[in-house]
């Protein structure tokens, strides 16, 4: 298991930015790189909290040896995030549309003010794991497994404050 942790100030108040991460993520997904949609599933709420799933379609091209190897059709994922108001932590996880049952991804998002206000700390930190048998490749797969799970833990955080930073340039 890896984990992983950035961290980003924006020029955003946190409480605009909160609420544009949570409620506006599918408007936001076009000025992200690489991502060709975010469509949200399901949205509820209730005891201080909003629940949101959300399928993720990535634009990224995949050589084709890596696609029939990982039996993959389609590069995307869905997110279940519970935003919690009082406390300003989006706890997240990742549920990826290929190896399900052996990629396991998790964490949490969290807002504070930064510049007297005028804009946000947003924290990420979150673990990666993936679990043997993903791939049929005998007795390098704990290397290779090491390998993945290096730059996942590198790319994560980096398209979470990808994302992050979008939202702080959104205007609706």
């Amino acid at each position: 298991m890896k984990s992983f942790r950035s961290l980003a100030v924006l020029k955003r108040p946190p409480d605009e930015l909160w609420a544009i991460m949570r409620d506006r993520l599918p408007e936001v997904a076009p000025g992200i790189a690489d991502i060709e949609e975010v469509r949200e599933l399901e949205r509820n709420s209730g005891d201080g909290a909003v629940n949101v799933v959300n399928r993720w379609q990535v634009k990224a091209a995949m050589p084709q040896a890596i696609r029939t190897m990982l039996k993959l059709d389609e590069l995307a994922w869905i997110d279940r995030n519970t935003w919690d108001e009082a406390a300003r932590v989006c706890t997240w996880s990742i549920e990826p549309c290929f190896l399900t049952e052996h990629i396991a991804c998790a964490g949490t998002t969290s807002f504070a003010p930064a510049m007297g206000g005028q804009g946000s700390r947003v924290t990420f930190e979150g673990t990666l794991e993936l679990k043997p048998g993903f791939l049929p490749l005998g007795g390098i797969e704990k290397l290779v497994t090491g390998f993945v799970e290096s730059i996942a833990t590198t790319i994560i955080p980096r398209n979470l404050r990808a994302v992050v930073e979008a939202a702080a340039q959104y205007r609706p």
